[in-house]
């Protein structure tokens, strides 16, 4: 199914895939040829962007590990406050090599997730620190003379050495605190991301006149597939943006 196809099914059927009753929806844009349609680069990530009578999109798609992520902004240009509503009005589908819909992520169970992955992680690495241990050999060195006397008068003298060796096992305080210093950054690393990602996701707004909201949202990922469409219904408009993953 072709971007301008899809696009056409969204407008006759919106109510297929979006959660939010779209009854209200009278246009669609989407960003191919058009004069509302513009692109250009951040950083080497593309962007894209789609300008309507009251509201301008513009969306940077890419691959986040098993994820795609969209940054989104949204800026109201109207006279009228938008409601932005990325989990029931923002959607993600695959329309090449097959046509399907990418479920949604929430950010935040994500980061839950990452916790709870961390949290494992610091435990076994605690736990290696604890059970390390550092040997240490003891050698103990004798030697002495033996007198020797028999009944009948006859004696004999003679002497001797001997090697005592000894292992003793003590906690490897060292490891402990390798250990504790892994620990230590990778809760640092977890805070840093956790901050960043809880503040930088999309989430519902009202978005006033000259006002804007920006923010990130994370769809599963088909390793398959080649050309993504983000769908956003803000105000009465179909916003919609093809994203070719074949193509940097």
């Amino acid at each position: 199914m072709t971007p301008r196809l899809l696009a056409g099914f969204l407008l006759l059927y919106p109510s297929l895939l979006f959660a939010q009753d779209p009854s209200q929806v009278t246009k669609n844009l989407v960003c191919d040829k058009g004069s509302t349609c513009g692109y250009g680069y951040i950083n080497g990530r593309k962007y894209e962007t789609l300008a309507g009578d009251k509201v301008s999109i513009v969306v940077v798609g890419d691959i986040f590990g098993k994820y795609l992520r969209a940054d989104i902004f949204v800026l109201n240009k109207g006279t009228e406050p938008v409601n932005v509503l990325p989990s029931s009005n923002f959607v993600l589908t695959e329309i090449a090599p097959n046509a399907k819909l990418l479920k949604y992520v929430d950010g935040n169970k994500l980061v839950r997730s990452e916790e709870r992955r961390l949290a494992w992680g610091n435990a076994m690495t605690a736990m290696s620190g604890n059970m390390a241990r550092q040997q240490s050999t003891t050698t103990a060195y004798s030697s002495g003379t033996v007198h020797a006397s028999g009944s009948d008068g006859t004696y004999a003298n003679g002497t001797y050495n001997g090697t005592t060796t000894a292992t003793t096992s003590s906690p490897d305080y060292a490891a402990q605190a390798r250990a504790n210093e892994t620990i230590r950054q990778r809760n640092a690393a977890f805070a840093s991301f956790a901050n960043s990602a809880t503040r930088a996701l999309l989430r519902a707004n009202t978005v006033l006149p000259n006002q804007s909201v920006q923010g990130f949202m994370l769809f599963e990922r088909d390793k398959k597939a080649k050309v993504v469409m983000l769908s956003c219904i803000v105000g009465d408009t179909i916003y919609q943006f093809p994203f070719d993953l074949t193509v940097p």
